[in-house]
């Protein structure tokens, strides 16, 4: 059924948003662009070894969208209120290609180019189920398989659990045994819990944490090359990077000693990196979270990120040691005090005027979870593990709501990462000077954390 069919069966049942449903609503821009547009989706890939056995592996896809509802559930846009509706279990759309020819280093190159494709490629956020699935198989021995599924049914934290659920079906299946899967609470259930304990925020001082937090503050915008369009008339673009055991050992080093996290540090840097661009000692920005905050929903899959505003002010701070201890305080702060993103825009719209000035655009920074399941490998067929696209330029990506979003991510021996953002708005130069300064900052201030900061935000060679 597509959502027109929905919206005219009045007599359905209808589950309220989530907060986060909401946010994406109002990020959509209508058309086939925005949230719930076709091209902004979620794409994982994992390198299978052994045999795979489709009958099982269709069933056991099959089994992931019966399990987790939000695979079929669409959000209907033109009620009043919108309002998600679940559809019963259906089966999820697999296609099988045959790439015998690929043999030795050519399997990589057709791995990366299949990755690309699913990127450029599009899933509608409007029928169900709200995922696909391609398989590539190489030989008996050596599969590809690419999970794509649309933003607004799940999360990069969420796709770790649907890996790992896929894995336990197909065990389960192929050894003609039950899955051995805990319960799990359904994504409605968890909007309806975060509707109802939103009456309690102000028994634990939230309000007036961000009451504080947010006075006389504005969202960090970048500044733009090409003013902001009221639509993107070409794809995303991505620049990806990787700073080596130069970098990544020091910084890793500073967030140990500091006791903060590795975002913290790299949080901090664009602290520095902003007051390069802007002059700005005194920013607020905005970091998408896991918005994981009640273990009985753990292993729901769903929309469940947040996007939660850090204002620090480094002005009074000397060293970049200090900027990390300030930024470590607002992180644990915000995230103790955590309200969903449109909540706090509601009531503090002062907050978000910055986005009426043409000449910056929206800025993001999003903390990759590592790929799952750590160490361990799944159980599809002989086993499988995840693997990830290697970014270059010229690529489409993709879409994100506006403006830039930079993922942060990080491999045993490296800080990595890359930049989506949008030709209409940001030439490839810039977002590559920005990354060449972001690495600067690191390194200058992993290596010394206790050097004047300003002379690492001093001649970047970026900004003004």
């Amino acid at each position: 059924m597509t959502e027109s069919s929905i919206a005219a069966d009045l007599g359905s049942e209808r589950y309220p948003l989530s907060y986060t449903q909401e946010w994406f609503l109002s990020l959509d821009q209508g058309d086939e662009g925005g949230t719930f547009g076709p091209r902004f989706m979620l794409v994982r890939s994992l390198r299978v070894t052994g045999p795979v056995d489709l009958a099982v592996l269709r069933g056991s896809l099959d089994d992931l969208v019966a399990r987790h509802e939000l695979l079929r559930t669409v959000v209907v846009r033109d009620a009043d209120p919108p309002y998600q509706r679940v559809f019963p279990p259906c089966r999820v759309p697999l296609e099988v290609r045959d790439q015998i020819a690929a043999a030795g280093p050519a399997r990589d190159q057709v791995l990366q180019d299949l990755i690309l494709e699913a990127g450029a490629g599009s899933v509608s956020a409007r029928e169900v189920p709200l995922m696909k699935a391609l398989l590539c198989r190489f030989d008996d021995s050596d599969s590809v398989l690419l999970l794509t599924v649309h933003h607004s049914a799940s999360d990069a934290w969420s796709m770790q659990f649907a890996l790992g659920d896929l894995a336990a079906f197909y065990a389960a299946r192929r050894a003609g045994t039950a899955p051995v899967l805990a319960p799990v609470r359904q994504y409605r259930e968890f909007a309806a819990w975060q509707r109802a304990s939103a009456t309690s925020t102000a028994e634990d001082g939230a309000p007036k944490y961000w009451q504080r937090k947010l006075d006389g503050a504005r969202e960090y915008q970048m500044p733009n090359d090409h003013g902001h369009p009221d639509r993107y008339s070409r794809p995303y673009s991505g620049y990806g990077y990787e700073f080596g055991a130069e970098v990544e050992a020091p910084v890793v080093a500073l967030a140990t000693a500091t006791r903060s996290t590795l975002f913290t540090v790299m949080l901090s840097a664009f602290y520095v990196l902003g007051r390069a661009l802007t002059g700005d000692t005194d920013q607020s920005i905005r970091a998408i979270t896991s918005g994981r905050n009640e273990l009985e929903f753990h292993n729901t899959l769903g929309l469940f990120l947040n996007c939660v505003p850090f204002r620090t002010d480094i002005a009074g701070c000397t060293s970049f040691r200090d900027i990390v201890l300030a930024t470590r305080e607002t992180f644990i702060d915000a995230m103790a005090y955590e309200l969903p993103v449109n909540v706090l825009e509601q009531a503090y719209p002062a907050f978000i005027k910055a986005r009426e000035d043409r000449r910056t655009s929206q800025f993001l920074l999003t903390d990759t979870p590592p790929l799952a399941p750590g160490n361990r490998s799944l159980s599809i067929a002989d086993g499988a593990s995840e693997v990830t696209r290697d970014h270059s330029e010229d690529e489409e990506y993709p879409d994100v709501p506006s403006g830039m979003v930079w993922h942060l991510g990080k491999d045993p021996d490296a800080l990595i990462g890359y930049v989506q953002y949008n030709l209409d708005e940001f030439d490839d130069s810039t977002v590559q000077g920005w990354v060449a300064g972001l690495r600067r900052i690191l390194a200058g201030g992993g290596g010394d954390p206790d050097q004047d900061w300003r002379l690492l935000a001093a001649d970047l060679g970026v900004g003004s």
